[in-house]
């Protein structure tokens, strides 16, 4: 069977979320790192936050970094456990989002953007993920397709809002709701156009095939209802 359907750019992150489920072997410890997709992961578990789980994002238009926000997560057995002193090994997950997605050569590539003049999570963890083998997933939507990567850095005169660097994921698994959907209804999905308006803007619209395509178009239309309506403050 064949579907054509359209996720909402949030309802996509909830596709990629509940994907993850499947995905994950949740007897290991995860460090989840902040990102829209990942909260919507934790709240699944019902994990629940007064603020954006969010360092930063794309809103107001500006480029925003969150004044506060939750401490970072970290759970086992779908439970949080005490962080302290918390150290990456090869048998643990690390869940980074990206701002960024291209394909290169055949293959899926991201990026994530950094305000932080050290790099962030990016360059205070991933890279100690990546050295030690973790099991690093990068969730990225197709809201999120660039044509090519540029480099880019904070070294910018102007800017609306935060100064960003462009930093590309060199380690770990791009993971798309081409996967989600395989993951979760074992059906081949593509990209076949995008955009929208009144509310549907940044919209994606999939063609899938696979014996499981009308499970997989009545889960899109439930996706395409999750509102995301957490309210946070923002600095430059």
């Amino acid at each position: 069977m064949k579907a054509q359907l359209l996720l909402t750019p949030t309802a996509a992150k909830y596709l990629i979320a509940e994907a993850l489920f499947k995905k994950i072997d949740f007897s290991k410890r995860i460090y989840v790192a902040y990102g829209s997709t990942n909260q919507i992961f934790l709240e699944k578990l019902g994990i629940k936050f007064d603020e954006l789980y969010v360092a930063g994002c794309f809103t107001n238009k500006s480029l925003n970094v969150t004044k506060s926000r939750p401490d970072i997560v970290v759970l086992q057995n779908k439970k949080k456990i005490n962080i302290k002193d918390f150290d990456i090994t090869k048998d643990d997950y690390f869940i980074k989002g990206a701002n960024a997605l291209w394909y290169e050569n055949g293959k899926k590539h991201a990026a994530v953007a950094a305000a932080d003049d050290k790099g962030g999570t990016f360059g205070n963890f991933y890279i100690k993920a990546a050295c030690r083998g973790s099991k690093v997933i990068i969730p990225v939507t197709h809201e999120k397709l660039i044509p090519f990567y540029t480099p880019s850095s904070q070294n910018v005169d102007l800017a609306m809002g935060s100064k960003i660097a462009m930093l590309r994921f060199f380690y770990g698994e791009v993971y798309t709701e081409i996967e989600a959907f395989k993951e979760l209804f074992g059906v081949e999905a593509k990209v076949i156009a995008s955009g929208g308006i009144l509310g549907n803007e940044g919209s994606l619209i999939f063609e899938i095939e696979g014996e499981r395509a009308k499970e997989a178009f009545e889960f899109a239309k439930e996706a395409n209802s999750y509102i995301f309506d957490k309210r946070a403050e923002f600095l430059y």
